[in-house]
């Protein structure tokens, strides 16, 4: 007797009345099968066809129409494979060895028992059951193999993520690195890393990468555009499975970078409920047509350690900066000290030289001492003023000063300065006139 909760389906065909109700009514319904039952060949087959039956009860000789070998060689022939007992008050050698080649798994002899009928159904079933659940647990296995290896690989690009947070905190290869991790692990086109410029709090997009190709810096979306903007604007994920019915989308970046965007999913990285920038990942890859709530998960717990290495990159780029206008300081400082030394020498030597020009003597050679005296006082004065403001620059400016060669911006301070110095080298020297 079956216990499943969808109990087998069995199709009787006889012609006789009498032994489809003695099957159906006293052996098979009570046992809990579900039935099917036809009275000629031609019947059978089409139930057999439409329903696909888990066992067929067949009887072999059936006047007019299809036989029961008939109906065994078209299910044969069109590949069917459900179990088929042949049911027959007389068949010979030949008509038995024929049903076999042709599937038959078992024969009941009329007249059959109650008992006969049930062993012979049971023991047919239970070859279909064996079969169907190893099927069943083939696939599972299959589905089983093909999860494993993806959490492989997921496991496989984690790790790796965890070594770009771990093994640099140079801030372009971190994003690189992270990138093509994600990009690799969501199978997707391409990725994009959105960063918030603590200056002009736009959202900057600092590296879009697809495959090999990799674009970076340039676009800015202002908070609240596109996409990516909303995301930080409202420090939530946006997940767009078809982004040209959605108003936040700001079609630009696919300009800018060249992808043509299907669907989008974004997630802000935050540290402290502070928002530093989006990571969005568009277009999946293979099957796979639009993101899915597993996709947002997976993107979300990446998020917070992308978040991490963003800040910890960031942090690590300031203190690089002022560790290097701290040295700069200390250098100028130091060289500041013995040319400043020096100076003093020559402002001592200076004064000499002018004091013995002025001591009497008046001949024209007299006069070029004074002058290279004089010259020589103020040029140390104006290196000394320079020395001065070079000492007191702690954060200086950048500025472009020839293609892409750099110097501190402090320009302005140096004039002023110079022209103060030489406007009291003016008032002295008409002093002493």
């Amino acid at each position: 007797m079956t216990t499943s909760t969808n109990p087998e389906t069995i199709l009787v065909v006889d012609d006789s009345r009498e032994i489809q109700e003695f099957l159906c009514d006293s052996v098979l319904e009570p046992a809990g099968y579900h039935l099917l039952s036809a009275y000629d060949g031609n019947a059978g087959l089409a139930l057999a066809l439409e329903h696909k039956p888990d066992l067929i009860l067949l009887d072999i000789s059936m006047p007019g129409g299809k036989s029961g070998l008939d109906v065994l060689k078209e299910l044969k022939q069109r590949g069917y494979t459900m179990p088929v007992i042949i049911m027959t008050s007389y068949a010979s050698e030949e008509v038995i060895l024929q049903s076999l080649r042709l599937g038959a798994k078992d024969f009941l002899h009329k007249p059959f028992t109650y008992e006969d009928a049930l062993a012979a159904v049971g023991n047919a079933l239970a070859e279909t059951v064996w079969i169907r659940e190893r099927t069943q647990m083939n696939h599972a296995l299959n589905e089983a193999n093909l999860r494993l290896q993806e959490q492989l690989k997921a496991w496989s690009t984690l790790n790796m993520i965890g070594q770009a947070i771990t093994s640099t905190l140079e801030e372009t290869d971190v994003r690189r690195r992270l990138m093509w991790g994600i990009n690799r692990l969501l199978r997707v086109e391409a990725g994009s890393l959105f960063i918030v410029d603590e200056e002009s709090s736009d959202l900057v997009l600092e590296i879009s990468l697809g495959g090999i190709l990799e674009k970076e810096g340039g676009l800015r979306l202002k908070i609240g555009q596109g996409i990516a903007g909303w995301v930080a604007e409202n420090n939530q994920v946006a997940l767009v499975p078809d982004v040209r019915s959605d108003k936040r989308f700001f079609p630009n970046v696919d300009l800018r970078t060249g992808f043509v965007t299907r669907s989008v999913l974004a997630v802000p990285l935050t540290i402290k409920d502070k928002v530093l920038g989006v990571i969005q990942v568009i277009n999946p890859v293979g099957a796979k047509k639009r993101f899915d709530e597993n996709d947002r998960k997976l993107l979300e717990a990446l998020a917070a350690s992308v978040a991490v290495a963003v800040e910890n990159a960031r942090l690590y780029d300031k203190m690089r900066q002022t560790v290097t206008i701290e040295t700069l300081r200390q250098v100028v400082v130091t060289l500041s000290h013995y040319i400043n030394n020096s100076l003093t020498v020559l402002v001592m030597v200076a004064g000499d030289l002018h004091d013995a020009s002025l001591s009497g003597q008046t001949d024209e050679s007299s006069e070029r001492v004074l002058e290279a005296a004089d010259t020589i006082r103020s040029e140390t004065h104006r290196i000394a003023t320079i020395l001065k403001i070079l000492n007191q620059v702690t954060s200086p400016r950048n500025t472009v000063y020839q293609g892409e060669t750099r110097m501190i911006d402090i320009e302005a301070e140096l004039r002023a300065a110079l022209s103060q110095d030489y406007d009291k080298d003016e008032r002295s020297s008409l002093t002493k006139e």
